[in-house]
Order: structure tokens, then sequence, then C-alpha cells
């Protein structure tokens, strides 16, 4: 997001963000997650096959939560419901195979929160500290027979776009480095578990290279807020549906010599 606008970052680290207009886009997909969080983190083994019966209650929870705070969540139309219903339905049932495989036989956590104290050179000169902050939707420690670690990452995914990995390599990769700081080791085993699409199981690859380029871009936004810089992106590609938009200094009103207020579109 930083790198889309300094300016938009800023804006919603500061809570200037307005809220959405519809939430539906992002639920089903949140709905798939709760389900297999809650499913994880209640004692599976006595429970397979349980996730499918745990969806309409799940809905309703997240639902709520959602109006709660203050957002909407409209359904498309009369028939929406129970489209995203057996949708979510679907995609927890053929999930459970993957998480069989990858996730129960291991150590594992869900909803995983971390705080990754990283140091960084500073413009000042020196060093300074930055926190790589997030979750991981599961992540995995196996025991190897000489009794090291290995760290598996895996993110849910409530996605019928067999390209959808493309767009998470960055995600990854901060996953990766946070675990490196926390663990010192980088992450031996990424995947999305995409169980609506043909590969419901989806390794991301991680090399040198892209672990090289996700440093630069973290110390890259570093100095950027060390340096207090919030310009706007100087073109306005992604200006027309920015949720902060309506708090940005570019767009904001300058009143002209005959008194009226002008926007610059």
């Amino acid at each position: 997001m930083h790198e889309e606008c300094k300016q938009k970052g800023y804006l919603k680290r500061t809570g200037k963000k307005a809220s959405l207009s519809n939430t539906r886009m992002y639920f089903p997909g949140t709905v798939t997650d709760r389900v297999v969080r809650d499913w994880l983190s209640n004692d599976p083994y006595s429970n397979p096959g349980a996730m499918p019966g745990m969806v309409e209650e799940i809905m309703e929870r997240e639902r709520q939560v959602i109006l709660d705070e203050g957002d909407t969540m409209k359904w498309k139309d009369t028939a929406d419901r129970l489209s995203v219903l057996e949708d979510c339905k679907k995609a927890v049932t053929r999930i459970e195979k993957d998480l069989e495989q990858y996730v129960l036989p291991y150590d594992y956590d869900v909803d995983f929160k971390f705080q990754a104290p990283l140091m960084l050179p500073h413009p000042d000169g020196g060093m300074d500290t930055v926190l790589l902050i997030g979750f991981m939707d599961i992540i995995v420690r196996r025991t190897m027979p000489d009794g090291s670690f290995q760290w598996g990452v895996y993110d849910v995914k409530h996605t019928k776009d067999e390209s959808y990995w493309r767009k998470t390599g960055a995600q990854i990769g901060f996953y990766d480095l946070s675990c490196f700081v926390m663990f010192g080791q980088n992450i031996t085993e990424a995947a999305l578990l995409q169980p609506l699409c043909k590969e419901t199981y989806k390794p991301i690859p991680l090399n040198r290279d892209s672990r090289a380029q996700l440093n630069q871009r973290i110390l890259g936004m570093a100095t950027d807020l060390w340096m207090d810089d919030r310009t706007p992106r100087v073109d306005n590609k992604l200006c027309t549906y920015c949720e902060v938009k309506h708090a940005c200094s570019k767009f904001e009103p300058v009143i002209d010599k005959n008194g009226k207020k002008r926007i610059s579109f």
C-alpha cells in the first residue's frame, strides 16, 4: 500500500479510512478463514468433517462483527446468501484433506500474531529498529530427526482464480523475513491453501533474489517513514475508488479568486 501511494499508507495508518460501502466482496473469504481457524483451534482430531456444519453459524457471527464495527454487508440479491453459504461449505470440505496432510501431523498455531524487531540503517547514520507486524493464518513447526526445526506457513485463500498466487509473493516474503527475525530461520515451505481451485495446495517459491528485493522495499518504506515522506502519487490512476481519497491532500479544495471551492481531478 505504501508503495502504491505514500499518502494513502499514511492516512490508513492514522485511521482516516472511510467506512466501506459494502464488505460483501471479502465476506466469503472471511467466513472460510474463520471456520478453518476455529476447527484447528478446537481438537480437530475429534471432529473430522465438522467444518461444513460450522459455516452458517460463523457466517452470522462474522456478519454481526461487521455491523458492530460500523461497516455494511449487503447481499447481491435474494439468492446470494445461499450461494455464499454453499461456496463456503464446499471450500471447508475440500480444504480438510490438505490440513490433514500439511498441518495436523505437526506442532502448529493459527492466527499467529507477531511483532518482529528488525534492525535497519537509519538515514541519520547508525541503526534503528522497525517492527514487522502482522499475523499468519497457519504456522507449522516440524521437528527434524536431529532435533532441529523447520517452519512452514500456510495462507487460506477463498479464491477461484488459478493465478491468484502470483499476487501473494510480497505477503509470503514478509512472513519469511519475520520468521527469520523471530526464529533465526527462513521458512522451509510456504503455500496457499486454495480449496476452490484445481490446485488446492499451491507452493509459493522463495529464493535469495526475492528476499533481497523485499529487504530493499522494507528499507525504502522505513526511510520514508523516518523522513515523514507522505507524498501522494503523481497520477490519479488508483484514486477513483481510494478509501482515503476524502482525506488526501491532493484533493483538498482550494478557494479560487471568485470565492468558489475547486478540486483538481
